[in-house]
């Protein structure tokens, strides 16, 4: 057993008598958006994820090519094509080498953007743009030749202008010894280099595209002088036409036969929709969805599933939609639909499954001879899984209340996404286009701010959208009449359609995201803003500032700004703004709460509010933090944002703070914002540490916060007080930031508690400590009855090491 050390006494001393300020019910709220899925696969009650069919077929393997990203599909003449990506690249299977040639026909297929040739001496190459060490010969229209180092980076080293005329032919060679290489192009000396900084003598060959749709053909490498001419194929066995959306797989049981191929001609949504055909035999074509990058989807047993699918076939047929084990050995429900001859039609369905399952599938089915087009699929959970009868899961918004969430920003960087504007989310969902998201290319509109905004509103949340900035002043226009505008008006009689013929009585929303906020950010704020308070002028808008990482000692002259920027002269220009048209402004700044402690970013956005003070020469504002950030959910995290709202509660002056992020399916990060509240599964949520930091803050809010202070010779004790309205309720929040028990005298004064036996909750752990779908209270909460001794105001308490530790005296 490993005893906990014994640290230096320290001294906690709280003036109940003196308050200092009243502090918000908003300090403990989270941010959502999509980031590793936080709505889709997470919160949204859709349990298939690829509801469009959007995602590209995977990549079939190529026969003595390694594939390492991209998409590369085969031509009529024994060529290749490489579809427009960020660094694909494919690395032939033979032997390394140091001298020697290769060389490929390159047809460029655009007059701007992008490259695409040869990749020589590769070695440690994977999926990435960056990802390996080589040199790059590469050919750029309208004529450039580009020579670079690769060294897991991009290192450029020579730019010659050559012919490189689009949609020809062009034949690119490299001749290489152990430290040089010439470059030819239609058998013309380019260039020749020798690397003598950083040579890389030794290794493969592959071809590489950036950011062009391009096609090769004619690959051939000459080793000791001997030519290998390298065909383009399909790995032996491979059927190439078989072509499903990403996120689904096809099956051919029994003895049927058919295939799955990919419409880009007359979609329902989107780029593609989905093709399957039974041709004949006897069995099933199948076309099944796991969910989420395919982890399996829960069902419960005896309960209903409802859904819909759009189809189109032009013969009638009969199709099978059902609920099955993965891979079909196991069939829990499943009902056949009729389609039409015809276009595009709507077909809805219940699913009762006879049996549980953890790690289901749903499958769309073809038995008999027939093809049909596929749209759109959506299945969730019947109203006994949705919260209130919402498309959201119902343990998930229950989590949320259970945690005391008391404000959610819907935003964040997801709202820079280009096509990231609130009239591509109104009218039925299934409608609703498909477009390249800031963390994910194939984003759906399925789940929208409005379906936010009707979740806050059923759950009692303060709801506060983000939203893009670049929209139109006209569009920001009605979209104040869709969320406050009477039924009268075109866009508030569109609400109504949409199923909510109330006001939304929306009070805040923020324009942009970690925005650079300068003169180019306030000439599109500007007109925005004076769009959205001619329609309603009670709206609080917020700018979606940056982080300050440094104090600001002059808001004109400054450094340490994530934004990049050195002065607040455009933030003065909002300010004087709002004045002209009598309206408050707050500003929305960022904080990093890695932890153990805040980052320098929190002393930055208290003193970005008092720089905002010397500049807004009486215009109205405030500055809040809708992100507070970190790349972990653990213990460690939890005691930054616990002294984050520590601080902000003894400053006073923000009226709302929110951690990101707030959800997070479970093994789904997929960047490096690791750092979710509330997690989750297909069967389950539990929180994390920092999400129980949020409830014991919210659970023992009182809205006065007193004079308190923390005299520590270690520096590890941090505090907050604050008492009830009535005065009868005193409540002390204590960050232990020491590997050690801390030894404390807590001296009281100006409140004579009338109990003998007080609450206290508690989370104590390791740095590392988190809660895992196995273990799901490895570290919680404890709650516990003290029974002090006070003698003149004074008593002992020992704060567990790395804690939070809520104390409520009444």
């Amino acid at each position: 057993l490993s005893i906990p050390a014994v640290g230096q006494e320290a001294k906690i001393i709280v003036n109940a008598g003196q308050v200092l300020h009243p502090i918000s019910r908003y300090l403990t709220g989270a941010c959502i958006e999509d980031v590793n899925h936080e709505i889709y696969g997470g919160i949204y009650s859709q349990m298939i994820f690829g509801e469009n069919f959007q995602e590209p077929s995977p990549q079939p393997p190529l026969d003595h090519f390694n594939v390492l990203g991209g998409r590369w599909t085969l031509t009529d003449d024994g060529g290749i094509r490489a579809v427009g990506s960020d660094g694909a690249k494919i690395i032939w299977d033979g032997p390394a080498f140091s001298e020697g040639e290769a060389s490929v026909d390159v047809w460029l297929t655009e007059a701007t953007g992008g490259n695409a040739g040869l990749i020589l001496k590769v070695n440690d190459a994977a999926e990435g743009a960056d990802a390996f060490n080589g040199y790059e010969v590469s050919l750029e229209s309208p004529g450039i030749l580009v020579l670079g180092r690769h060294r897991q980076n991009w290192e450029p080293i020579q730019r010659v202008s050559c012919p490189v005329p689009v949609k020809q032919w062009i034949r690119l060679t490299a001749r290489m010894t152990a430290k040089t290489i010439e470059v030819l192009v239609n058998g013309k000396s380019i260039l020749t280099y020798e690397d003598t900084e950083h040579p890389l003598e030794l290794g493969q060959v592959g071809l590489r595209s950036w950011q062009h749709d391009v096609r090769f053909r004619n690959f051939s490498v000459t080793v000791a002088g001997q030519q290998h001419v390298i065909p383009f194929a399909l790995m032996s066995g491979k059927n190439s036409g078989d072509a499903i959306s990403g996120m689904w797989r096809g099956f051919r049981r029994g003895a049927a036969e058919g295939d799955f191929s990919i419409d880009k001609q007359s979609m329902f949504t989107g780029e593609q929709s989905q093709q399957m055909t039974f041709a004949g035999g006897d069995g099933e074509i199948v076309i099944a969805n796991q969910g989420l990058n395919h982890w399996g989807m829960n069902f419960i047993k005896g309960k209903p599933y409802s859904g819909q699918l759009w189809v189109r076939a032009t013969n009638a047929t009969k199709i099978f939609v059902a609920l099955e084990s993965q891979a079909g050995a196991k069939i829990y429900a499943e009902k056949g639909l009729e389609v039409k001859a015809g276009d595009w039609q709507r077909l809805d369905f219940e699913l009762k499954p006879n049996e549980a399952a953890t790690n289901g599938q749903f499958a769309i089915k073809l038995k008999q001879p027939g093809a049909v087009t596929l749209g759109y699929a959506f299945l969730e959970p019947g109203a006994w899984g949705r919260f209130k009868g919402l498309p959201v899961r119902k343990d998930v918004a229950e989590g949320l209340i259970h945690q005391g969430v008391t404000v959610l920003r819907y935003g964040g960087s997801m709202v820079n996404a280009e096509d990231y504007h609130w009239k591509h989310m109104v009218g039925p969902r299934d409608r609703r286009s498909p477009y390249d998201g800031h963390w994910y290319p194939y984003s759906s509109n399925g789940w929208s701010i409005f379906d936010f905004l009707n979740l806050c509103e059923a759950a009692d949340f303060l709801g506060i959208p983000d939203l893009n900035v670049n929209e139109t002043p006209q569009d920001m226009a009605d979209f104040m009449d869709y969320v406050n505008g009477s039924t009268n008006t075109v866009w508030g009689a569109q609400r109504a359609a949409d199923g909510h013929p109330e006001s939304y009585h929306l009070k805040y929303m923020e324009l942009g995201n970690e925005e650079r906020v300068d003169d180019s950010y306030f000439e599109k704020f500007k007109p925005l803003a004076e769009a959205i308070w001619a329609k309603d002028p009670d709206i609080i808008l917020i700018v979606g500032d940056f982080a300050y990482t440094q104090v600001i000692k002059d808001p004109f002259h400054f450094s340490g700004a994530d934004g990049h920027i050195t002065t607040l002269a455009a933030q003065q220009k909002i300010l004087q703004l709002a004045k002209q048209h009598d309206r408050e402004v707050w500003f929305d700044v960022h904080v990093g709460t890695e932890g153990p402690k805040p980052a320098s970013s929190l002393e930055g956005a208290f003193s970005f509010d008092t720089a905002l003070g010397q500049i807004a020469d009486g215009a109205k504002y405030k500055v809040l933090i809708f992100e507070l950030n970190a790349n972990n959910p653990t213990q460690r995290r939890a005691l930054g944002n616990a002294m984050a709202i520590n601080a902000v509660e003894r400053d006073g002056r923000m009226p709302i703070v929110c951690s990101a992020n707030c959800l997070q399916p479970d093994g789904e990060n997929d960047n490096e914002w690791n750092q979710g509240l509330l997690f989750l599964n297909p069967a389950q949520v539990w929180l994390q540490p920092p999400g129980y930091v949020t409830r014991m803050y919210s659970s023992h809010y009182e809205p006065n916060e007193v004079l308190s202070q923390s005299e520590d010779p270690d520096h590890g004790l941090d505090v907050s007080a604050q008492r009830s309205a009535d005065g009868k309720t005193l409540v002390l929040k204590v960050v232990n930031l020491s590997k050690d028990i801390k030894p404390t005298t807590l001296v009281i004064r100006g409140y004579l508690p009338v109990k003998q036996t007080f609450e206290i909750e508690e989370l104590a752990g390791p740095l590392a400590a988190r809660n895992t779908a196995d273990a799901l209270d490895q570290i919680k909460p404890s709650q516990k009855s003290w029974s002090p001794h006070f003698e003149n105001g004074e008593t002992k308490y020992d704060f567990p090491p790395y804690s939070v530790t809520v104390i409520r005296l009444n």
